[in-house]
């Protein structure tokens, strides 16, 4: 008698915890999958062999960033360019040639950040001999007056 007693118990305490269970996988719902357009970082647009020239208040040529592609992303206004190549021009003085895998473009057009085997060729004019440099980061300030004139 005092088996069946416990097998009674045994039999009532299982059923409970497998409706417990049961209830637990019932009542969770799978959360639903929300595309967020609007806060997702995805590039707008591509330019394959994109050149820019950034012109001075007069008219002369400032800078040319060459790359071989470049990608513009809307909720941030940056760009990202592929092989970029940024020829930087002073007067007076012999073109600077700054050469890497990959750069970024800030939202404001003034600033590039070059990343990957940078190689900056200085040519001789006469503030040297000129030159080459490398590294792998390479910050380049360009001339503010010229971002609105880049695009």
């Amino acid at each position: 008698m005092k088996q069946i007693e416990s097998l009674l118990y045994i039999t009532i305490l299982g059923f409970v915890g497998l409706g417990g269970i049961y209830m637990q996988t019932a009542m969770i719902d799978d959360p639903e999958e929300v595309q967020d357009f609007d806060n997702r970082h995805d590039p707008d647009y591509y330019i394959e062999n994109f050149i820019a020239t950034g012109l001075d208040k007069n008219g002369q040529r400032r800078f040319v960033i060459k790359a071989d592609r470049m990608a513009h992303f809307p909720d941030d206004d940056t760009a990202l360019f592929d092989q970029p190549h940024v020829i930087q021009y002073e007067e007076g003085f012999a073109p600077r040639h700054t050469y890497a895998d990959s750069g970024w473009m800030s939202s404001t057009g003034d600033e590039i950040l070059m990343t990957g085997n940078v190689k900056v060729v200085f040519e001789a004019d006469s503030r040297g001999p000129g030159g080459t440099q490398r590294s792998q980061r390479l910050r380049i300030l360009l001339d503010k007056d010229t971002k609105d004139n880049l695009f």
